[in-house]
């Protein structure tokens, strides 16, 4: 799934690896949309960002029907997004999605491998119940049958092991000392000083 990236020229952020797409997977609540804004902040040269919560956020304030109603038009619009995106001519895609959908991992991947992409996967690995904490933190809670699907699809995918290689898998502390570099793979996760 992940394959060393080539890196170019550092901005002062950190080297920024060519052609690459860089998932940032987990259960809803994980702290993925935490994490990707912490360290792209209001964005990084060379760095394009997708994430469902964009969309979402956009519906809910601007539409006046229940979020129940609109969630599939949210999802289609998000995925269109992750696709055109990946396919499209940004030098580095950084994805966060809930990489629980074993339907979906193999069309992003595949996208990207036809867009000569390098691909690396980075895991916050939370408990649900961790997950469902860090939602209410936000203020926003998925159904729970969902939660429970969301969950259940997470252990099953991290139980067949992504080769140990083949993912960053961290829990939420080390989500949080995380730098640009080690998200991007230009740097190895704990290279930085402290």
């Amino acid at each position: 799934m992940t394959s060393t990236l080539p890196t170019t020229a550092p901005d002062g952020r950190g080297a920024v690896p060519a052609r690459s797409l860089v998932v940032v997977g987990g259960l809803p609540g994980s702290g993925k949309t935490t994490m990707v804004r912490r360290l792209l902040g209001d964005g990084v040269p060379g760095v394009t960002a997708v994430d469902s919560e964009d969309v979402a956020a956009r519906w809910r304030t601007s539409a006046s029907v229940p979020y129940r109603f609109v969630r599939p038009f949210v999802h289609a619009r998000h995925r269109f997004r992750v696709l055109r995106a990946t396919a499209g001519t940004a030098p580095v895609v950084v994805l966060a999605d809930p990489w629980t959908s074993r339907w979906w991992r193999p069309v992003v991947l595949g996208t990207a491998r036809l867009a000569g992409r390098a691909v690396r996967v980075v895991l916050i690995d939370v408990s649900a119940g961790d997950a469902a904490e860090g939602q209410r933190i936000r203020g926003r809670r998925i159904p729970e049958n969902r939660m429970r699907r969301h969950a259940g699809r997470w252990d099953r995918y991290l139980a067949a092991g992504p080769p140990p290689d083949a993912a960053l898998v961290l829990d939420r502390p080390a989500a949080a000392r995380l730098t640009l570099a080690e998200l991007l793979g230009s740097a190895p996760p704990g290279s930085a000083a402290g």
